[in-house]
C-alpha cells in the first residue's frame, strides 16, 4: 500500500514538474516574442526618423539653376541661398513644378555682382536680411502678393534709390532699408500702417514719399520728407513734382 502511495507522490511530482517546465517555457517564449516586437517597433521609427532626416537635408541641399531650394510642407518652394553671378535675376516662378512661395533668410545676402531683382507671381513672404547688403542692386521689383518683408531685408544696399512697397503689406518692418544712402523714394500703399522709427535709418538722400493715405502724408510731414500725392499724380501728370 505504501508503496503504491510512494508511486503516485512521484507521479503527481513529474507532473507538476513537467506543468511548471512548460510554465517557464511558455514565459520564455512570450518574453522572446514582447521583446522582437518592441525591437521591430523601435527599427521601424529609427528607420522613419532617419528617412525624414534623409529628405529634410535632400530638400534643403537641392539646387536649380544657381538657386538653392527647398520644398516645404505646404508643397511650395523657398529659395534659401543663390549662388550664381549673373546681373539680372528673374527668380522663377515654379521649381519642381511647385510654386516659389518664400525668398528665405539672407538667401542672397551679400552678392556682389546682382543689379536688379525682379521677384515672380506667388511669394508672399521675403525673409530678414533676404537681399542685405547687395552692394550692386540698383532695382527690385516686389510684387503684389508680397505679404510680409523681415528685418533688415533691403538694408545695406547703397546703389538702391527706389522702392515700392506692395499693397499686401501692411507693415515695413525694423531697419528694412537701413544704410541705404542712395534711396531717394519711396511708395508707401494705402494698405501700410505701421513704419517701424529706424525702419529708413542713414537713408540719407531719401526726400520723396509717394503715397494716396493720410498714413503716408502724415508719416512723410514727420520726417520732413516731400510727400507726392498719387492720386493728384493720375489726375494731373508728375509735373508739379
Amino acid at each position: 500500500m505504501r508503496k503504491i502511495w510512494t508511486e503516485q507522490i512521484k507521479k503527481r511530482l513529474r507532473n507538476v514538474g513537467i506543468l511548471a517546465a512548460l510554465c517557464v517555457v511558455i514565459g520564455i517564449a512570450a518574453f522572446i516574442e514582447k521583446n522582437k516586437e518592441k525591437m521591430a517597433a523601435e527599427s521601424f521609427i529609427a528607420d522613419a526618423e532617419a528617412e525624414d532626416t534623409e529628405a529634410a537635408n535632400s530638400d534643403t541641399n537641392k539646387q536649380c539653376g544657381g538657386y538653392c531650394y527647398k520644398i516645404l510642407s505646404d508643397d511650395t518652394v523657398e529659395i534659401t541661398a543663390y549662388q550664381g553671378c549673373e546681373t539680372t535675376l528673374f527668380i522663377p516662378t515654379y521649381i519642381e513644378d511647385k510654386p516659389v512661395g518664400v525668398i528665405g533668410e539672407q538667401a542672397f545676402k551679400n552678392n556682389k555682382t546682382v543689379e536688379r531683382i525682379y521677384l515672380p507671381q506667388g511669394v508672399v513672404e521675403i525673409g530678414e536680411e533676404a537681399f542685405a547688403g547687395c552692394e550692386a542692386l540698383q532695382d527690385i521689383y516686389i510684387t503684389e502678393d508680397v505679404e510680409r518683408i523681415g528685418k533688415r531685408a533691403l538694408a545695406d544696399c547703397p546703389l538702391l534709390e527706389e522702392i515700392v512697397f506692395p499693397k499686401s503689406l501692411s507693415m515695413i518692418e525694423n531697419m528694412m532699408c537701413q544704410g541705404d544712402t542712395e534711396l531717394k523714394q519711396i511708395t508707401i500703399q494705402p494698405e501700410v500702417s505701421e513704419i517701424a522709427e529706424d525702419a529708413f535709418t542713414g537713408c540719407e538722400s531719401l526726400r520723396l514719399v509717394y503715397g494716396e493715405s493720410e498714413f503716408a502724408q502724415n508719416y512723410a510731414e514727420a520726417n520732413d520728407f516731400v510727400y507726392v500725392d498719387m492720386e493728384r499724380v493720375r489726375e494731373e501728370g508728375n509735373l508739379v513734382w
